[in-house]
């Protein structure tokens, strides 16, 4: 379901240094082994402060400096964004919102809100830009032209949950122990990609065969259905992967322990890219260079903690302080030099076949070419993206 929530004023910057966290979802990894994978980092870009004066009306006359030295739009312009509650790859979006980085370019941000990648693609006519997970991605790709223009994570806590003292738990590498078992997970996302995988390592390439049936269940309500005793197992990600933690659920395993690559796109509709270019080019450097921002000193990482915290308030995600800094810990973002990279560097295509593709494609390809093992898409799926060029550079381009 979609829904939209208001911008509120910025909230003050909280006094306490972030400390190093990471004990409430305690077994997952934070690393990736994958090699395609461009490190995470900050630019080390100390940001002028900001000072973009108002001409009456709100519009920013450009009189003063932008706090990234981004130059503002000419008119008041409305960008919105198809934005993932709960994920710490929205992150950035609601940062900059609330310190005002979106405001003094002229643009007002509008928020269309998901929990899973299908949903927010069947509501793409309603969005400018958005973060979602390769499978969403793809999704897009196929039925709605989406472009991915860059890539905004690569979510570790994405989860395969038990629950305690049961075989499952006890020795969950069995094939037999899954035999008759029921998954809630939901379908088409990353988290299928993740179960399958886990299933594949352990010698179950057909769930059929084992009689394991997966309820298609939406993230938040998997949970709570899991929570009153529905299904044998259950994946989910980010805040809801902690949770299941506390509530004493057993993590078989994540995407960090398998060491799959499992990025999130920034991606932008057709008509965006064709109408809203110069809106659409300024929130892509906003996006980096906030994380950036939040990456620079202890008191910027503080905000950003707070305010994932109220965004997930706002979408009535119940997270504890330090399950938001562990999420935030987590989050694998490139800064806006190393994003430009990935998405115009040419290495070869990861299928062997000779063709150049881009860094940013064969991290994509990843995710697809085991979905096309699956049966879920085809070669044919992976031409067209190419050839339409839907892993779509141009923005990083003009950005060089």
């Amino acid at each position: 379901m979609k829904k939209m929530f208001n911008r509120r004023i910025a909230a003050a910057v909280a006094a306490v240094v972030m400390t190093g966290c990471l004990t409430a979802c305690g077994n997952s990894s934070g690393n990736s082994s994958n090699s395609a994978q461009t490190p995470a980092g900050s630019s080390g870009t100390q940001a002028p402060a900001a000072g973009g004066e108002k001409a009456e009306g709100g519009e920013n006359t450009g009189g003063g400096e932008t706090t990234f030295g981004i130059t503002p739009l000419e008119e008041r312009t409305t960008l919105s964004i198809g934005f993932f509650a709960g994920s710490a790859h929205s992150m950035p979006w609601y940062v900059a919102d609330k310190m005002g980085f979106f405001d003094e370019l002229n643009i007002d941000v509008e928020y269309q809100s998901f929990t899973g990648g299908p949903a927010m693609m069947e509501a793409s006519a309603d969005w400018d830009v958005s973060d979602v997970g390769a499978p969403g991605v793809l999704n897009g790709m196929k039925n709605y032209d989406i472009n991915m223009i860059g890539i905004s994570d690569n979510e570790f806590n994405t989860a395969l949950f038990v629950r305690p003292e049961t075989k499952l738990a006890q020795e969950p590498e069995n094939p037999e122990n899954w035999r008759g078992k029921k998954v809630l997970l939901n379908r088409g996302t990353t988290l299928q990609y993740m179960f399958m995988q886990y299933m594949n390592s352990i010698g179950i390439t057909d769930l059929d065969a084992y009689d394991i049936q997966i309820v298609d269940t939406a993230v938040g309500t998997c949970l709570t259905a899991f929570q009153t005793g529905e299904g044998d197992a259950m994946c989910v990600w980010n805040a809801f992967a902690c949770q299941a933690e506390e509530d004493g659920d057993v993590r078989v395993t994540d995407i960090g322990k398998m060491g799959l690559n499992n990025i999130s796109g920034l991606c932008a509709t057709k008509d965006a890219l064709e109408n809203k270019n110069e809106l659409v080019k300024a929130a892509y450097q906003v996006y980096y260079r906030t994380w950036e921002w939040c990456r620079e000193n202890d008191e910027n990482m503080e905000t950003a903690v707070e305010l994932f915290m109220e965004s997930c308030d706002d979408e009535g995600i119940a997270v504890t302080e330090t399950t938001a800094r562990r999420l935030i810990q987590e989050y694998q973002c490139m800064s806006l030099d190393e994003m430009i990279a990935s998405m115009t560097t040419q290495e070869d295509d990861r299928n062997g076949s000779g063709r150049k593709v881009t860094n940013a494609t064969n991290q994509l390809f990843e995710t697809l070419d085991f979905f096309i093992t699956l049966g879920n898409y085809t070669e044919e799926d992976r031409q067209m993206i190419l050839d339409k060029g839907l892993v779509n550079a141009s923005i990083a381009e003009s950005l060089k």
